[in-house]
């Protein structure tokens, strides 16, 4: 059985080998890999369809990367938007998913408005603008009606290339 010992010593060899040359190239961490959102895309036909990802403007900025699909039915005068952000940390990432509904309040040639009452927990407000002409929209949170107090902000939909 002097083969299987030399097999058994070659195939020892080459793993070693092979963990050393990985242990001194060194792969780049996850943490710099470059994440891509969802193209910025504004469909109309008989409702509506937005891609995209929200980068906050004004208020506290998470650090996140999101994505972000909302869809809207005209009959219905309603809005679904389905959000997922990447929080990156000082060691490793986590992902959140979340669904919002939203009533529209106005919705024209030129425009849709619709808010989310207490659609961020608590007593926060979403409210959306999407510029139909421009291929735009805005997201801003703040407090509702009542004794509510809460974050508020802003953010603008953006989009990579494909």
């Amino acid at each position: 059985m002097p083969i299987l010992r030399y097999i058994s010593v070659a195939l020892a060899s080459a793993l070693v080998a092979a963990y050393a040359a990985i242990w001194i190239v060194s792969p780049a961490p996850l943490e710099r890999v470059t994440t891509t959102i969802p193209p910025l895309r504004i469909a109309q036909g008989d409702g509506l369809v937005i891609w995209g990802g929200w980068r906050t403007v004004e208020g506290y900025n998470h650090g996140s990367t999101t994505g972000v699909e909302i869809i809207c039915n005209r009959e219905r005068r309603t809005c679904l938007e389905a959000y997922a952000s990447l929080l990156f940390h000082t060691e490793g990432q986590d992902l959140e998913a979340q669904a919002f509904a939203y009533e529209v309040t106005a919705w024209d040639d030129q425009h849709l408005v619709a808010i989310s009452k207490d659609g961020m927990g608590e007593c926060l407000d979403r409210i959306l603008n999407v510029d139909l002409m421009g291929e735009g929209a805005t997201l801003q949170w703040r407090p509702g009606e009542g004794d509510c107090e809460g974050d508020t902000g802003k953010a603008v939909l953006v989009g990579d290339p494909l």
